[in-house]
């Protein structure tokens, strides 16, 4: 089998998934701790799937355009009264 890392199924270790977010290992330790990002248990291992740091990334990213938007200028439409 091979394995591409660009899949959407590929699963990362720790290791593996602090290099893709660019942050170090001990990060992804403490999102695992805090319950903050998500993972699965293979018995005392903890893996992560791409396709789920992917949406959870998205989802964040978009929480943090929320907040900005009114800092942008942007308040969005008023509905009619």
């Amino acid at each position: 089998m091979i394995f591409d890392p660009t899949s959407v199924n590929f699963v990362m270790s720790t290791l593996q998934a602090a290099n893709y977010l660019g942050v170090p290992p001990e990060t992804v330790d403490d999102l695992v701790t805090r319950k903050l990002i998500p993972f699965s248990r293979l018995g005392e291992r903890v893996v992560f799937s791409k396709a789920a740091i992917d949406a959870w990334l998205y989802a964040k990213s978009m929480e943090n355009l929320t907040e900005d938007l009114p800092g942008l200028g942007f308040h969005g439409v008023r509905p009619p009264a």
